[in-house]
C-alpha cells in the first residue's frame, strides 16, 4: 500500500464523470454499445475519491495525472515559456554519473556519445528532478530501465546512486529562468518516522522497525533566484509500502508546482496506453488535421486517425491508402512519431525527454522527423531533450533544424583527463563539422 496522497484537486468537468456511491470517482472518454447487457459500456476508469463536505474536490489517484496532466500541471501563463526550460545541468553521484555538467542549453537539445557513457542518465536526472514530489517517483525511475526491483526496502533507490551505493550523496542542479534548483538525496542513519494521527499505529511501527533496521533517505529541494523555497523531507519503505514525509519552507505540505516533464523511450512507446487520451484531447482541441498534416510529411498515403473499440477495447486506427490499421501495425516509425508529436503537445510549455530518438525510424526520416519535432516544439514552446548514437540522426537533425539556429545546441559526451565532460556544439559549429566529415558523435 501507500501511504499519503496527492493535494486535493478539482474534479475535472470534461469528459465522462461517475462518482459512484462509495465516493470514488470514474471518468471515460468513450462507449459502445453492448449487445448482451443491451445497453452503453463505457471504458471508465477510477480518478480518485470525493471529499465528504467538500462539494467538487477530490483526491486524485496516479490515474488522474495520467490523463489530465495538463490541468494538474496549470500554473497560468505568467511566469511561463522560456522561463520554463532548463538552460543548464549540473549532476553528481546519479546513476552511472560520477559528476557531469551541462551549460547553454537551448530548445532543441540532442546528447550523443558512446554506448554506456550516461546518455540516458542525463534523461532521467531531470525526470526525477521535476517528479521528485511523486510518491512513485523511484519506481518510475526504475521502471523507465525495465528494472525489476522490489517495491519495498532500501533496493528501491539504491540503483539510483553512483556505484548503487548511498553513502554517495546524489545532486542535481539546474537553472530555470532566473532560478537554480538543486535536488539532493542522502542516506539517513538517525532519523526515524514519529507516529502521527494519519497513519494506523500498526503501519507507524513497520516503518519506525524498518527505518531502525537500514536508514530512511533524506531529500531537500532548494529554489534560488526569483522566489526561495525549501522542501525536507524523508523516504522510508517497509512490507506497508513507502512513507514520504515532506515539508516546506513553513512546515507544512504545501509544494512548489515545477515544471511539467514527460519522458519517452522504446518501452513507452510500446506500452503506454495514454497515447489514446492524449489524442482525444487533440481532437478535442481541433489539433487532429495538424496532427495527419505531420504524419502526411512522413506517408503521404495516410488520410484519416480514429479511435475504435474492438472488444470492448479502444484502439487507434489510422487511415492508410484507404485502409484502417492498428497504429502499432503501421510501422514503428509512424508509431513513435506519433506518440513524440503528442507528447510535445500534451507538454506545453514544458519539457520533454526522447531516449533514443533515431531507434525505429529509417535514416531517410531523420530529416523530416527533425522538422516535425522543431515545428511543433516551437508551437508548443516545449524544450525537447534527446539522445542518439546515430550519425546520419545527427545529419538530419541539423537538417531539419535549419529554420532554427539560435534554438538548437549539441553535446558530445565522453571522458578527459578530468572524467566525464560534455563537449557544445552550436547549430553553425555542428553544420560546419559535418561539413568536414568530422566525427562528432
Amino acid at each position: 500500500m501507500y501511504v499519503g496522497r496527492y493535494d486535493p484537486v478539482r474534479i475535472p468537468e470534461s469528459g465522462k464523470l461517475h462518482i459512484q456511491k462509495n465516493g470514488y470517482v470514474y471518468w471515460s472518454n468513450a462507449s459502445k454499445w453492448d449487445n448482451e447487457k443491451k445497453r452503453s459500456v463505457d471504458n471508465r476508469v477510477s480518478i480518485g475519491k470525493a471529499i465528504p463536505g467538500q462539494p467538487g474536490m477530490m483526491y486524485p489517484n496516479k490515474k488522474y495525472f495520467d490523463i489530465f496532466r495538463l490541468a494538474s500541471n496549470d500554473f497560468g501563463k505568467e511566469g511561463m515559456g522560456m522561463s520554463n526550460m532548463l538552460s543548464n545541468l549540473n549532476i553528481e553521484n546519479f546513476r552511472g554519473i560520477q559528476k557531469l555538467s551541462i551549460k547553454d542549453m537551448r530548445r532543441l537539445v540532442l546528447l550523443s556519445g558512446n554506448n554506456n557513457v550516461g546518455k540516458s542518465s542525463v534523461l532521467e536526472a531531470v525526470f526525477f528532478m521535476m517528479d521528485h514530489l511523486s510518491p512513485d517517483s523511484f519506481n518510475l525511475m526504475n521502471g523507465l530501465r525495465g528494472l525489476n526491483v522490489p517495491t519495498n526496502g532500501v533496493s528501491l533507490w539504491e540503483p539510483l546512486f553512483y556505484q548503487m551505493n548511498p553513502d554517495n550523496t546524489i545532486r542535481i542542479q539546474a537553472t530555470r529562468g532566473e532560478d537554480t534548483l538543486t535536488l539532493s538525496y542522502s542516506k539517513d542513519e538517525s532519523y526515524i518516522p514519529a507516529q502521527n494521527g494519519e497513519i494506523p499505529q500498526n503501519v507507524a511501527g513497520s516503518f519506525q522497525s524498518s527505518a531502525k533496521r537500514y536508514y530512511t533517505l533524506r531529500f531537500v529541494f532548494l529554489v534560488e533566484g526569483s522566489t526561495d523555497y525549501t522542501e525536507t523531507g524523508h523516504f522510508t519503505t517497509s512490507d506497508s509500502g513507502t512513507l514520504r514525509e515532506v515539508y516546506d519552507n513553513d512546515g507544512k505540505k504545501q509544494f512548489m508546482r515545477l515544471t511539467y516533464t514527460s519522458f519517452v523511450n522504446n518501452n513507452v512507446v510500446r506500452t503506454d496506453r495514454a497515447i489514446l487520451d492524449r489524442m482525444g484531447k487533440a481532437e478535442l482541441n481541433g489539433e487532429k488535421e495538424k496532427i495527419i498534416g505531420f504524419l502526411k510529411r512522413i506517408d503521404p498515403s495516410i488520410s484519416d486517425i480514429v479511435t475504435l473499440s474492438v472488444s470492448g477495447i479502444p484502439q487507434l486506427y489510422i487511415n492508410t491508402n484507404k485502409k484502417l490499421l492498428p497504429v502499432q501495425f503501421s510501422g514503428d516509425g509512424i508509431n513513435k512519431l506519433l506518440y513524440i508529436v503528442l507528447s510535445i503537445m500534451d507538454a506545453k510549455d514544458g519539457i520533454l525527454l526522447v531516449d533514443e530518438i533515431d531507434t525505429g525510424f529509417h535514416y531517410s526520416m531523420y530529416k523530416d522527423l527533425w522538422k516535425i519535432i522543431a515545428d511543433v516544439s516551437s508551437d508548443y514552446n516545449c524544450q525537447v531533450i534527446a539522445t542518439t548514437h546515430s550519425y546520419e540522426n545527427i545529419i538530419g537533425a541539423v537538417e531539419g533544424a535549419k529554420e532554427y539556429p539560435e534554438d538548437f545546441s549539441f553535446y558530445r559526451l565522453g571522458y578527459d583527463k578530468e572524467g566525464l565532460k560534455s563537449f557544445r556544439s552550436s547549430y553553425d559549429l555542428l553544420k560546419s563539422a559535418l561539413r568536414s566529415d568530422m566525427e562528432v558523435r
